[in-house]
């Protein structure tokens, strides 16, 4: 291969485009050393090459941490990925040296395995921060998990993140340049004096527009505190940085407590996964810290702060700073509450609680707010809103329960139920599910109160599941939400409860002239209630549940403010008013109780009447009669007896002569 220049330029294109290429079966079939040399080069290039993209198309494989070489996967080249070649490593480069095309100014910082430098762009003319991986470091860290933090940073594209601009090895030191900012870390500003509630509010709002970015490209910082958020001398600008810890949602790491042990949330100190709510918790520490030079949890030791954890040993931010506003500190004790689920359900929650509420202070002065944001609808809005929600919903069902009636008897059109009389069976229908619901919530939060005496090793399945719950994708758990709504509601309707609307249809579309002994009234008498007191409770439990997700709902939008999970949102609840519409439709005809009167030698029930006058008209239905059942007369008619009133189908199994 060495010497055929058309495989080598075929090999460049590949390279150029990104393609995918099998590296260790072109270097098993290269004839000699000199080629594996030049391949093992273009390898690296085409690794580089990855990181220059701010957009990584591959996805990474969730057992591992490390970036996806090109050709990794599908193509021969085995996973995990290989190391990349070996080249002898070079002493640190001194102030005033060089790094390719980058001149070294001055060391501004250094950790385990990795220092930066001020430096400056020879080729654009502006200066960049050069992050390097210490040659000692190579033994534990691998060149490629450098150029891992460089490919997560070049995935984010906003102002309020550090910006990546390439990677490379030079020297024997692989390493990746980004913007210079010329200012200081919060760690150091708050080393001068602990901040006040505006200027902290004013940080908060930056770092979670920075948060929010980071998520929506589905990564998960892991390690948000002062010393990795800058503030620009130029404007003030803040800037998130250092992705050294940082994860791909869904990455396999849920056991490394991967981060700076004072901002960890709790459930990841118990080895528990990353997700945008520890983010959440940590961005709240740091608000704590600015205004309190402190932490909300403390300990000597890992192992010390977990106890901390897990004994509740956290002090309030009203006992450090009684002076800040009560609004500022509502929203820091929400972002580190201990209950993952307590948390704003993203980045874009907590800052537009920073900037959409006016700041009050602790005897309820409001102050100006500092930046302009979406004004909630207020509580009186809210709740004429739910109101008139109500009033519509009630109305409906009344007027559907009402004309199933009317059109399952053949109720003559003049005898139809007006407005108010069809909304007060709509709230009769709607009044069992009231009355269960309140129960169930009163179960549920007593559930509540049990779960946190229970102890941390019965808690546990439960907080990881809520974890999974929170961690998984919005669009997929929303989709999931209504499908299973929908099948439930079909299995529950049309498979056990289908035979009383099989006898309900047949009964309507009788003939006139024909024969009620056709059909099977017996699921509609007194005998069958058991079976409809079942689906009145199923109808109950399938409702509550579908309005608990779509209580949930808004935490989803908030992670994912797409058409589709707001779809999913209306749908789950449009199916959530079928399942009840579906019970109460036939209720009248079930469960209503009816005036009897004897007439021409037949008894009959009164089912609707034109009015309360003396001389108002009755609608009279006889189930058994064998012609048309529905008889119209004047109250005042001769041989008319009142008796005592009953259900409309009771006894009908027997005097039809039908058995079940």
């Amino acid at each position: 291969m060495a010497g055929d220049s058309d495989d080598l330029d075929k090999l460049f294109e590949s390279v150029a485009d990104g393609e995918s290429v099998d590296w260790d079966k072109l270097e098993r079939e290269a004839p000699d050393e000199e080629s594996r040399a030049i391949l093992r080069q273009l390898r690296l290039i085409a690794e580089v090459a990855q990181v220059h993209r701010s957009q990584v198309d591959e996805t990474p494989d969730p057992e591992s941490t490390a970036p996806v070489p090109v050709g990794s996967r599908g193509s021969g080249g085995g996973w995990p990925p290989p190391r990349l070649p070996h080249v002898a490593t070079a002493p640190a480069p001194g102030e005033g040296g060089s790094w390719g095309h980058l001149l070294l100014v001055r060391k501004i910082g250094e950790g385990s395995y990795g220092e930066v430098y001020h430096a400056h762009d020879t080729w654009l003319d502006h200066p960049v921060a050069l992050k390097l991986l210490k040659p000692e470091a190579e033994s534990r860290v691998q060149p490629s998990d450098l150029l891992h933090e460089a490919r997560k940073l070049a995935r984010v594209r906003h102002v309020n993140v550090v910006t990546v601009h390439g990677a490379d090895r030079h020297d024997g030191r692989v390493g990746f340049w980004m913007d210079f900012v010329d200012g200081e870390t919060l760690a150091a500003r708050v080393a001068k004096g602990r901040m006040s509630a505006g200027e902290a509010v004013s940080i908060g709002q930056e770092v979670c527009r920075a948060l929010a970015a980071v998520h929506q490209a589905r990564l998960i910082h892991r390690d948000v505190k002062a010393q990795n958020v800058m503030r620009a001398h130029d404007g003030g600008r803040i800037i998130l940085m250092d992705f050294g810890a940082g994860e791909f949602v869904g990455d396999a790491v849920g056991s490394r407590a991967q981060g700076t042990p004072l901002y960890l949330a709790p459930e990841l100190l118990r080895g528990e996964s990353a997700n945008i709510r520890t983010d959440i918790y940590a961005a709240g520490v740091l608000l704590y810290h600015l205004v309190t030079g402190s932490f909300p949890v403390e300990a000597a030791s890992p192992a010390a702060l977990v106890e901390a954890h897990q004994r509740g040993l956290r002090r309030r931010l009203r006992d450090e700073r009684p002076d800040l506003p009560e609004s500022f500190i509502a929203i820091v004790e929400r972002a580190i509450d201990p209950d993952p689920l307590r948390r704003y359900g993203s980045a874009g929650e907590m800052e537009a609680k920073l900037a959409g509420e006016p700041i009050t202070g602790p005897q309820g002065a409001a102050s100006p707010r500092l930046h302009s944001g979406r004004p909630s609808l207020s509580l009186p809005r809210r709740a004429g809103a739910a109101l008139a929600g109500a009033v519509v919903s009630i109305a409906f069902l009344g007027f559907v329960a009402s004309r199933f009636f009317e059109v399952v008897l053949q109720i003559d059109r003049d005898f139809w139920l007006g407005f108010v009389d069809s909304f007060a069976i709509g709230m009769s229908g709607l009044f069992p599910y009231i009355v269960f619901w309140l129960f169930g919530g009163a179960v549920l939060a007593l559930l509540a109160a049990l779960w946190t005496l229970l102890p941390k090793v019965l808690a546990r399945p439960l907080t990881r599941m809520n974890a999974w719950l929170v961690a998984a994708d919005p669009t997929r758990l929303a989709t999931s939400i209504l499908l299973a709504g929908v099948v439930s509601c079909v299995m529950l309707n049309l498979v056990a409860y289908r035979e009383l609307f099989a006898a309900l249809y047949a009964l309507r579309d009788l003939p006139a002239g024909g024969s009620v002994s056709s059909v099977d009234l017996a699921i509609l008498g007194p005998d069958r209630n058991a079976v409809r007191v079942s689906h009145l409770l199923l109808s109950v439990y399938l409702s509550m549940l579908l309005g608990l997700a779509v209580w949930r709902f808004p935490r989803l939008e908030t992670q994912n403010a797409s058409s589709t999970v707001r779809m999913m949102k209306w749908g789950t609840l449009i199916v959530a008013f079928v399942v009840i519409a579906w019970d109460v439709m036939p209720r009248r005809i079930l469960w209503e109780t009816h005036p009897v009167v004897e007439f021409e030698g037949r008894t009959r029930s009164v089912i609707a009447s034109t009015g309360e006058e003396p001389d108002d008209e009755l609608f009279l239905y006889t189930p058994e009669e064998p012609a048309t059942p529905g008889v119209r007369v004047r109250r005042s008619a001769p041989g008319l007896k009142f008796l005592s009133p009953r259900s409309l189908f009771q006894g009908t199994a027997r005097e039809t002569g039908l058995s079940r």
